[in-house]
């Protein structure tokens, strides 16, 4: 299965939705040649989280896949996981154990259910 990549993922989006280069870029306060260049993969900068986040919503898309596909963790999840010094030891075991975010998911919502 192949991945879509952020510049990938953007243009599909963008087409689904009939929205021209100029227009998004104008929307989301980048210009058109950056925006081409992200679509292409041709733009070494990883888009900011702000601009990602003016993207999904003029495409009506998830932030946090294309923050993923971006290779970028949201200011508020990295603040989140730096506040709490468990945080780093729970989330590696999660992976030692290979859980999904939806089996995590659907424990937060047993337990959420249990209270």
């Amino acid at each position: 299965m192949t991945t879509e990549t952020l510049g990938e993922r953007i243009r599909r989006k963008r087409g689904e939705r009939r929205i021209g280069l100029r227009q998004a870029a104008g929307q989301a306060g980048i210009s058109p040649t950056f925006l081409s260049r992200i679509e292409t993969s041709a733009e070494k900068a990883i888009p900011s989280e702000d601009v990602i986040r003016k993207l999904a919503g003029i495409l009506d898309d998830d932030f946090d896949e294309l923050m993923a596909l971006a290779g970028r963790i949201s200011a508020e999840v990295s603040d989140y996981v730096k506040s709490d010094p468990g945080m780093p030891e729970f989330l590696r075991q999660a992976r030692e154990r290979k859980m999904s975010a939806g089996k995590l998911m659907e424990l937060l919502e047993k337990a959420k259910d249990e209270d």
